[in-house]
């Protein structure tokens, strides 16, 4: 009960922060170029002019975003938006817990396990802060997790559907397809094909798709294959900056928390340490690891709850994988709930306590220490927020997620239950 009072408390706290101007990337990304004709109240309203997308005739994320927020257009200004938007998305966490809640029944779980869910999931701070800012990864999270519960459900298909349809809000998630491809789910892949064309082709329609390549979206993009080479200087205002591997790496930057903007900030300051090396022993690794377990899974096809807790882990790797190895802001960190909530579920139904104990490291850091932030730089008598992104504190969490999902992947591999 304590727990269940906690939560509401924290939950009831963001949304009251909520009903106050809060900017976010989703305010940036507005209103998009369609809006000029459709409703130039909205195109020309004075809450609208600190935007990126205001007067500018773009579309900062992708296609996904305005194809589902369409009709908000329709409203006169950004706060009508804002006002609309927080309780859909409310009811939207709503339904990624009851999905989230389905899977880990899936998984094995029993009644007792429903509160440590739910804390974990309400407490986690990327989720509050999405929704704060009415961010577009709360709807992009609840897809997933839908994703994977009709995985577990051996509906490949639709959950194929919905992955494409995720895929063209950023271009990172088109790692889902290579996941079906890699399983040889080829109807699935089909779909993923056929809807992803048909999310395109209405785009061209409503939008015109070459809006969504005249910025920086592409750069950054582009930026995931600057694999090697990298150096630091300092711009006029005396702040140290990275380039080729560490582009786009400021000393000062607050929101930046995927692992090469983390290798970055160690090596800006610890001159031994070569990022660009890291970061692809990372990648040779996890793809070493993954790929032999996956292999052996293949060879032995387990059925029943391991084959689900295998589907589980697989979306949850390729989950992280979207979040913390490419370009991210802290907010994007809301899909990680999906992952950690698999993993707590595995190891609650196990009874694996030292396990769990370095589930709640990972999930501490990853979390911004789950105490409000502004509580504890009170406490603490200066702002904990710098130095948790200038010392790349969230990287030792992210790294310890990586390692927990890969352990247990190769384990769920390597089970006599698998072997024989």
């Amino acid at each position: 009960m304590l727990l269940i009072a906690l939560v509401i408390v924290r939950v009831a706290s963001v949304t009251w922060s909520a009903t106050g101007r809060v900017r976010g990337d989703f305010y940036a990304s507005m209103p998009g170029a369609y809006v000029e004709t459709l409703n130039p109240a909205l195109w020309e309203s004075p809450d609208m002019q600190g935007a990126w997308g205001y007067h500018n005739h773009t579309y900062f994320h992708g296609p996904t975003q305005y194809l589902t927020l369409y009709p908000i257009a329709l409203l006169d200004t950004f706060a009508a938006i804002a006002a609309l938007l927080l309780p859909i998305y409310a009811v939207l966490l709503g339904v990624t817990f009851w999905l989230m809640w389905r899977i880990a029944r899936r998984l094995g779980a029993s009644d007792a396990l429903f509160v440590p869910l739910l804390t974990s999931t309400f407490l986690f701070f990327p989720l509050l802060q999405a929704y704060l800012q009415r961010e577009f990864e709360v709807v992009i999270t609840c897809l997933i997790a839908g994703a994977m519960l009709l995985l577990i459900d051996k509906r490949s298909s639709k959950a194929a559907a919905l992955l494409a349809y995720a895929a063209w809000f950023k271009y990172i998630p088109l790692l889902f397809a290579g996941y079906l491809g890699l399983r040889r789910w080829w109807k699935a892949l089909a779909v993923f094909g056929v809807v992803s064309a048909a999310v395109l082709i209405l785009s061209q329609w409503l939008f015109g798709l070459d809006r969504f390549f005249n910025n920086n979206v592409p750069g950054h993009a582009a930026q995931v294959f600057a694999l090697w080479g990298y150096s630091f200087g300092y711009e006029a205002s005396h702040h140290l900056y990275g380039m080729g591997f560490c582009e786009g790496w400021v000393d000062n930057e607050s929101t930046l928390t995927n692992i090469r903007h983390g290798l970055c900030t160690m090596a800006a300051y610890n001159k031994w340490i070569h990022p660009p090396v890291i970061y692809l022993a990372l990648c040779a690794a996890v793809a070493a690891v993954y790929l032999s377990a996956h292999a052996r899974l293949e060879r032995v096809r387990p059925g029943g709850v391991i084959e689900a807790r295998r589907r589980a882990l697989e979306v949850s790797i390729v989950t992280t994988i979207c979040a913390c190895f490419f370009f991210s802001h802290y907010y994007y960190l809301i899909l990680l709930v999906i992952p950690f909530n698999v993993l707590l579920i595995g190891y609650l139904v196990d009874q694996r306590y030292l396990a769990l104990a370095i589930w709640s490291v990972a999930y501490f850091l990853v979390s911004a220490f789950i105490v409000p932030m502004t509580l504890l730089s009170r406490l603490a008598g200066f702002d904990v927020w710098e130095p948790y992104v200038w010392q790349g504190w969230f990287l030792y969490g992210e790294f310890l997620l990586v390692g927990l999902l890969l352990y247990e992947y190769r384990r769920l591999a390597l089970l006599p239950s698998v072997a024989h």
